[in-house]
């Protein structure tokens, strides 16, 4: 049975267009996906080819009809041309299994291994005969430069960038107003060390609720989300146990992913692109994780690096979901919507000056 790697998926393929996760259109690179259809060598319209598990059907092959590009992570650039359909520098395939419908850009084995930063489109047209020889055969090193950034995250001058943030900026929070972030804790997680208990967990426009997300938001699997339980109790459930829901799924393949955790002095809800979502939690979990010099970052924060005390300084701002498997299907309720946020100049000013006693000066 025929197998293919490295397909870079999109959210769409569309001519002339800038492919990146920056833009929010890459979701990541997909390997080892197998077919019998391609054993004669050929992506043709209406092959089988299996995902994951899931069986999807081939609905449309393209190629480009002038010069396209892979931008890499140092700057170099790789141009992708017309060619001979008997071997395309890259091929652009659509699929779907009759309700879902996925996007790939594949690159041909010549380019081997790529840290790609993006991806540029010129023309494209569909193949001549309704099919293209089977490129990436080999399991090349392709990785797209992941962050889960770009998460619009709610403060006191509307939404910012969760990058973009630091230590002292003003966020809204659901209980406790304007909070000044105390620290940023960043988690880099390699290729290499990405297997099925670290890939992000992306929530699509609407996948918990009308508008919300409002855009697309990756988190880390355990990355716990503010959801309604079917009693309409306010509960924290982990971002892994709503991808029952439609519009939630984990990304698959090879990213390197940078995992973003905004600690303020107490376990906060926030939004993040419009969701309501935890921030840091000193759990044992978390705490078990930490190197040494981030866990004194913490005690320095919270007082103690444990979260059993009960005190309001570590108690969690909501309950948490214990997720056994056969209640996952009971979390298909919307979440809460986002309410108005009120920061006349007077609280924000109040908020600023708390903020520089607990964090520092601040601009």
């Amino acid at each position: 049975m025929a197998t293919i790697h490295d397909l870079i998926e999109v959210t769409q393929i569309s001519p002339d267009t800038t492919y990146s996760r920056a833009a929010g259109n890459v979701i990541g690179v997909v390997d080892n996906v197998t077919s019998a259809a391609l054993d004669d060598g050929e992506f043709d319209i209406g092959d089988s080819i299996r995902i994951g598990g899931q069986t999807y059907s081939i609905t449309r092959i393209r190629e480009a009809s002038n010069s396209g590009r892979f931008t890499l992570e140092d700057g170099t650039s790789r141009s992708f041309d017309p060619g001979s359909e008997s071997n395309l520098p890259a091929v652009f395939l659509t699929v779907s299994d009759g309700s879902v419908t996925r996007h790939f850009i594949i690159p041909n084995d010549s380019y081997g291994d790529m840290r790609i930063a993006e991806i540029r489109t010129g023309s494209l047209t569909d193949v001549a005969g309704s099919d293209a020889a089977v490129i990436s055969t080999t399991n090349n090193t392709v990785d797209v430069v992941c962050f889960v950034t770009g998460a619009r995250i709610r403060t006191a001058t509307g939404e910012t960038a969760v990058e973009a943030i630091r230590v002292g900026d003003l966020i809204a929070t659901r209980d406790n107003g304007l909070q000044p972030v105390r620290a940023i804790l960043r988690t880099e997680v390699a290729p290499g060390q990405m297997d099925h208990r670290l890939k992000p967990v992306a929530f699509e426009v609407g996948s918990l609720g009308p508008g919300l997300p409002h855009r697309r938001l990756c988190v880390s699997p355990h990355h716990r989300m503010l959801v309604t339980d079917p009693s309409g109790r306010h509960v924290l459930a982990p971002a892994k146990a709503l991808t029952h829901r439609h519009g939630v799924r984990v990304l698959q393949g090879k990213r390197s992913v940078s995992y973003f955790h905004i600690v303020f002095s107490r376990h906060e809800i926030i939004w993040a692109n419009g969701a309501m979502i935890e921030s840091f939690y000193p759990g044992p979990m978390a705490l078990r994780a930490m190197s040494a010099e981030t866990l004194a970052q913490v005690r320095a924060i919270f007082g103690s690096d444990s979260a059993a005390d009960g005190d309001a300084q570590h108690r969690a701002a909501a309950p948490a979901l214990a997720v056994p498997a056969l209640a996952v299907p009971a979390l298909a309720v919307p979440a809460l919507a986002v309410p108005a946020l009120a920061a006349p100049v007077l609280a924000v000013q109040a908020a600023r000056r708390r903020a520089r006693a607990l964090c520092g000066a601040m601009p």
